[in-house]
């Protein structure tokens, strides 16, 4: 894409970030714990993939974000059933540059997007067939790779009990360098998506590159091959607004929490 594209791209999704819902969320693995804190969804995804043993398990619903000074939180409507290699993915663009190869080797290409993601989480979803579970964030090396900057089992704290109907994480943002000091307002760009293990595997749902996702209600192209790899062209886009700390706060600790 040329400069003056990229540029008109990066602008339209300036004007359509979602300004920040600012809360700090406790985590119980369901949905009102961003709803009881006034959180609205940033987006609906709806159902839009194919449904397998009455359900639909490669589609992700509602998707919510909020944060506090600390961390960034994420939670979707997720409902795992039937596959037992599930995985979701989180594919974050917060400063030019990025990679554009999935760091697990997905069959997901970023080279059409404006701009490639910075940051990478994959969650190997933990199930009833399979309870392995890998949790593992990456940031892009700057040479077209990727260096893992934390993982292992439930490395990362993701809720996503097999068998429930909700997913949510929480990202302290120093972990992206989002230093969140008072008053000052960052922009995220996401995409999350579901997948499975191997190379071969596209992203089966996308929920802001809808066309780009594998599976619709008519069916699922399962590898590549068959259909070409998933190529996102679009972000959700939200407006981190750093809290002001409350009168009374000493310097001392506010030193402690934003530096």
């Amino acid at each position: 894409m040329n400069r003056l594209a990229t540029t008109a791209a990066l602008l339209l999704a300036a004007l359509c970030t979602v300004p920040a819902q600012a809360a700090t969320i406790t985590f119980t693995g369901n949905e009102s714990d961003f709803t009881t804190q006034g959180v609205s969804p940033i987006q609906d995804d709806g159902i839009d993939t194919e449904a397998f043993c009455g359900g639909n398990p490669l589609d992700i619903g509602k998707v919510y974000v909020t944060n506090d000074a600390t961390n960034l939180y994420i939670g979707l409507q997720y409902a795992r059933a039937c596959f037992c290699d599930i995985n979701l993915v989180w594919a974050f663009h917060t400063r030019p540059g990025g990679t554009v190869v999935d760091p697990f080797c997905r069959a997901i290409d970023w080279s059409a997007a404006p701009d490639a993601p910075d940051f990478y989480i994959y969650d190997v979803v933990p199930t009833g067939c399979n309870g392995y579970n890998y949790e593992v964030l990456y940031e892009a090396n700057g040479s077209g790779g990727w260096n893992t900057l934390q993982d292992g089992s439930n490395g990362l704290g993701i809720v996503d009990t097999d068998g429930g109907n909700f997913v949510e994480m929480a990202i302290p943002l120093s972990r992206m360098n989002l230093g969140c000091a008072p008053g000052n307002t960052l922009d995220v760009a996401f995409e999350i998506g579901v997948t499975q293990e191997g190379c071969s595997k596209p992203a089966f749902d996308l929920v802001a590159s809808d066309p780009e996702q594998r599976s619709t209600l008519a069916g699922t192209c399962f590898d590549i091959g068959p259909c070409a790899p998933s190529m996102p062209r679009e972000y959700l886009n939200y407006r981190i607004d750093c809290p002001v700390p409350a009168l009374g706060t000493s310097w001392g600790n506010m030193k402690a929490l934003y530096r």
